[in-house]
């Protein structure tokens, strides 16, 4: 039976999620079809920005914080 690999494939793929019966498929199509190169090229630098995103602020923006809490006390208009 033949499979139509779609841009959902190639993502179960990279985050290694797709059904082992569809990996061949895949890595052929990504092989062979330029869209899908493409596409799988962009999901993989996406993927590096994502993980670089810091979930916690920095030193500095928590520093920057506490200076403007205690220079603006709490004013209510």
């Amino acid at each position: 039976m033949q499979v139509e690999i779609t841009q959902e494939h190639i993502l179960l793929y990279l985050y290694n999620e797709l059904d082992s019966s569809l990996k061949d498929a895949v890595e052929m199509s990504i092989a062979t079809n330029p869209e899908h190169l493409k596409f799988y090229q962009k999901a993989i630098l996406l993927t590096d920005e994502l993980n670089k995103i810091q979930e916690n602020p920095s030193e500095t923006t928590i520093q920057i914080l506490n200076e403007e809490a205690r220079s603006n006390s709490f004013e209510i208009h």
